[in-house]
Parts: structure tokens; sequence; C-alpha cells
């Protein structure tokens, strides 16, 4: 008889960066969608602001990570199919499908929020099923969605066949890099090829060092990462001569990785304190990823039509709209994400009692 190890602490520096990496969206989207739009602010806030959007990049990259700590045991192991499925489902498509019938129902009540294209049956479809399509979702941010599926897809190509599985990510991710190396961003390539899904592997070769290396000095390799992050950002901000745009997430996703890394070993060996507030916004990072562009147009709007934002400094302004949307994030995290998680759990299929978890991260 086998007797289930008891689980591992989570990572709480996986919550750290989690809650940083949805922060930085946030900011990057009020600075593009909010400043810088000729009827709200017209220029930007800050020029540092832009390269925000990198928090993408290291979501990325924290996905291979965690789905190896999680799944690694479960490659070659049939019996491990349903239950990866079914838990990657739950994890992305209730919660996702509150927030875009919400946005759907808005776009019938009044057609100008958005295009006529918006409504087409064919785009609907996709943006319902996260399927690669010619244009982006209805919400906007969920194309990171359609990556994150199709690495789960390939991955669970393991758990069906260790073998096979492999040389199929293998070749994934060697034609990703040749299209990325080749600079081809038609559709469909730009989504089943794309730099980004380079990043996945970033993270499960982490992953991998993490369980088979103790690393010597974590908190170096941890700064290390941080710095080049920062480093990579500026660069494509205040360079002369920039780089092409897949080099950057490459780039991006490489100091991620390693600050990962650095940050998990140093936790493993040191122990952590996360700060109430990053934890609070790890646990609801994928609900703050999913809402905040809405909310931040209903919020710019309401503002300017009560004159409030005419009134407040635009530093204040800008503070406002972050608590706002991060609170909002955080509750609709509260009353929908994890109900619903907590209600569709009850139907999962069992994993057999010989897989060992090493931790148990929220797993977005």
């Amino acid at each position: 008889m086998t007797v289930k190890a008891p689980a591992a602490r989570p990572l709480r520096s996986l919550q750290i960066g989690r809650g940083l990496a949805a922060l930085f969206v946030v900011l990057f989207h009020l600075n593009n969608s909010v400043w810088g739009i000729g009827k709200y602010f017209p220029d930007a806030f800050s020029s540092l602001l832009s390269f925000g959007n990198s928090g993408v990049q290291f979501f990325f990259v924290l996905s291979g990570f965690i789905i190896y700590l999680v799944h690694a045991n479960d490659t070659g192991r049939p019996r491990q199919f349903l239950p990866f499925a079914f838990k990657r489902f739950v994890r992305v498509y209730p919660t996702y499908w509150v927030v875009l019938f919400a946005v759907l129902a808005a776009l019938l009540v009044n057609p100008s929020l958005g295009t006529p294209d918006e409504r087409t049956v064919s785009r609907v479809a996709a943006s319902v099923l996260l399927i690669p399509y010619p244009q982006e979702p209805i919400v906007s941010v969920a194309w990171t969605l359609e990556h994150e599926l199709l690495f789960y897809v390939i991955f669970s190509m393991t758990i069906l066949n260790a073998r096979i599985g492999k040389w199929v990510f293998v070749a994934w991710q060697a034609a990703c890099l040749a299209n990325t190396l080749a600079g081809s961003s038609e559709f469909p390539y730009g989504v089943i090829l794309s730099a980004n899904n380079l990043l996945f592997s970033f993270g499960l070769a982490m992953a991998f060092l993490f369980r088979k290396w103790r690393c010597p000095a974590p908190g170096f390799v941890a700064l290390i990462g941080a710095l080049a992050f920062i480093a990579v950002g500026v660069h494509k901000v205040y360079a002369t001569h920039l780089l092409p745009a897949d080099a950057y997430i490459v780039a991006f996703g490489a100091a991620s990785a390693f600050a990962i890394l650095g940050a998990c070993n140093y936790e493993r060996r040191h122990g952590l304190r996360v700060p109430r507030l990053l934890d609070t916004l790890g646990d609801a990072s994928y609900s703050i990823y999913l809402v905040h562009l809405p909310l931040l147009s209903l919020f710019a709007k309401a503002l300017f039509a009560s004159g409030v934002a005419g009134l407040l400094p635009q530093g204040i302004s800008l503070i406002l709209m972050v608590c706002v949307v991060l609170t909002a994030g955080v509750t609709f995290s509260k009353l929908i994400e994890m109900p619903l998680i907590a209600a569709f759990r009850k139907f999962r299929p069992q994993r057999p009692a010989t897989v060992i978890d090493i931790s148990q991260p929220n797993e977005f």
C-alpha cells in the first residue's frame, strides 16, 4: 500500500512575483490606455511604465516552473491525464467566462463600446474557446491564455506518453525558436510559434534545477535576475537603437527565470516572510489580470464625467485608479473566482495516491 507524502508548504516567493507581475501589467495599461489617450490624459504618465507588459513574460516562465513542480511525476502516467486536464480547465475557463460574458453583455447593450466584428459568431466562438484567431480575443488580455492552453495541451502529451510527448515538446520549441529567428508574426505562427512560447521551457528548466540542485548563492541569483529584468526594461524604453521585439521577450524571460530560481532557493534555505498585500495580490493575480482593463476604462470615464479628474493631480489619479482596480480584482477573486474553483473541484477526478507534489501554489 502506498501513502501520499505530505505536501510541502507553498512557495510564498512565487506569490511576491505573481503580485508584482499583476501590478506591472495594471500600470502598463494605465500608462497606455488612460494616459497617452487624447480624451483622457494626452501624455503618458511615465515612459518607464511602458515596459510593464513584461509582467506577461514573467507569468509565462512562472507557469512552466509551477507545472513542472506539480506535475513532473505525472509524465508517462496516463491515469493522470484527466486530473491534469480537469485542473487546468478549472483554473482557466470558469473565471474567464464570467468576465467574457459580462463584456459580451455590455457590447449587446451598448454596441458603441466595441466593434462590429466583436459580435460575429466566429470571433465570439474563438474567444469562448480560447483558440487562435486572426484578431485578439474579445477580452483582449486573454491572448496570453491561448499560449497557456497550447502549453498545457503539449505538456499533457508527456503525461499520456513520456517519450512521444517530450519529442513533441522539443519539436515545438525548436519550431518556435526557428520562427523567432525568422521574425514571422503572421497568423497563426504568431501564436503557435511565438517567442513567448519559449519561456515555458525556461520555467521548466528552472524547476528541474530547483528539484535537483541547491543553489549556493540564491539571494545573489535572485538579485541578478531582478536587476537584469529592470535593465532590459530600461533599455527597451531609453535605448537609441532598439532590439527586435522578440529579443526583449526572450531577455525578460531569461531574467525572470533566474529571479524565480534564486528566490525559490532562498526561501527553501532561509524561509521567507511575504507582505500580506503581495500575498493577497498574488492569490488574486488571475482575477486582477482579467478584470483590470475593462475596469480601468469604466473608472476613467467616471472620473472625467464627474470632473474629479480635473481636480486631482495626475499622480493622485493614478494611485486612486490602481487602488480601485486592485481592490476590485481581489474582491472578484474572493467572491467569484475562488468559489467557482471550489465548486468545480467537487467533481474533479481522483489523483492516485502515489503522486507527490513538491509544492501547491496557485497554479496560474
